[in-house]
């Protein structure tokens, strides 16, 4: 069985087929991974890797000047997930996912202008680097324990810098990053 990562790479280069240049997509390994541990429907891992795929890409346009089709191949791997999900014919977990992403652009608006306090960026950043898999992992296994699940993905997220983020240093961001694994490591007693 194809991994959740491999399955959506051959999705999305099946719909950019006729795209002669583009810029790479870059795909969250730790997300895929944790989907893969789950043990849920292949359209909720797919739809999930995708939404994150997507917003990260269109997240990197901005600083990096990429070229138009970059903007477009973000809207096609948005397209794609709005595909899966009605696949999945949930409307319940499609809301859901809906009003996260909302709420994802928003705090990114508010962290790109700085409006967040310590505080709140740390609030900000969590909720935007797990919401994704935890509302799909919650809503197709709603006893799932989900804190190792957070703490991999900050982590991952702290190893690796997300693009929305670019208008902080480096030292800053080590330091929100190493007080979130702090938080999070009291909260599940570590």
């Amino acid at each position: 069985m194809d991994s959740t990562l491999s399955t959506l790479k051959n999705q999305i280069q099946q719909k950019l087929n006729g795209i002669q240049r583009h810029e790479p997509v870059q795909y969250n390994q730790q997300l895929a991974h944790v989907l893969d541990e789950q043990n849920i429907p292949i359209q909720a891992k797919l739809a999930c890797l995708a939404i994150d795929t997507s917003m990260s890409h269109l997240d990197s346009i901005s600083g990096n000047n990429l070229s138009k089709n970059a903007i477009l191949i973000g809207d096609l791997i948005s397209a794609h997930f709005y595909t899966l999900t009605a696949e999945i014919n949930d409307s319940v977990y499609l809301e859901a996912m809906s009003s996260a992403i909302i709420k994802v652009n928003e705090y990114k608006t508010s962290l790109h202008y700085k409006k967040l306090d310590r505080e709140e960026m740390k609030n900000a950043v969590l909720y935007i680097e797990t919401i994704f898999p935890i509302i799909t992992i919650q809503h197709f296994k709603p006893h799932a324990e989900l804190d190792e699940v957070t703490e991999r993905l900050t982590a991952y997220a702290a190893q690796h810098h997300p693009s929305y983020l670019k208008g902080y240093s480096e030292i800053e961001l080590n330091q929100v990053f190493e007080e979130m694994n702090c938080n999070i490591k009291q909260s599940r007693g570590n």
